[in-house]
């Protein structure tokens, strides 16, 4: 039964390296000097968010999903979720995406805003798969000013950028 221990490790090392070996790494928009709204559209433009919220809020923070086909990551970490607001002071009002199918079936955003709505702060995020101590320490490795917020105890974190 030993003999197998080396092979079952070898087999569990191989899944993991391929089911990563694809991930697009969103560690570069972590060090929270993007805008909002570049941040979702260039995801959404990429294929590698779905175009249509899976989450929408009162104050309008738009929470979408990774296709299931992509591997997002974050601070080496696998991403449950991205999310934005529109930026503060913009008179952007409640932001409400408009997504056009392009050639290619590629799918493109635009911006329409509705007016006399007060803009919520400028932010945006991820929800990774990992404690809160992991996703501090990687943050204040790497430098980055993003808050944490723990969404579930040692399994799932928010990272937060605010303006």
């Amino acid at each position: 039964m030993k003999r197998f221990r080396p092979l079952q490790c070898l087999a569990a090392a191989t899944l993991l390296v391929s089911h990563f070996a694809g991930a697009q790494g969103l560690d570069a928009s972590l060090d929270c000097r993007a805008d909002p709204h570049q941040f979702i559209a260039q995801l959404i433009n990429n294929n590698d968010i779905e175009a249509k919220p899976m989450k929408t809020s009162d104050q309008t923070v738009n929470a979408y999903g990774a296709h299931s086909d992509r591997h997002l990551t974050a601070l080496g970490f696998p991403v449950k979720a991205v999310f934005g607001t529109p930026a503060a002071g913009s008179n952007d009002g409640v932001v409400a995406q408009k997504v056009s199918a392009s050639q290619g079936g590629v799918q493109q955003v635009s911006d329409q805003t509705t007016p006399d709505t007060p803009a919520a702060p400028s932010k945006y995020g991820v929800v990774v798969m990992a404690g809160s101590d992991q996703v501090s320490d990687r943050l204040h490795q790497m430098g980055s000013p993003a808050t944490v917020k723990e969404v579930m105890p040692l399994v799932m974190t928010a990272v937060i950028c605010q303006k």
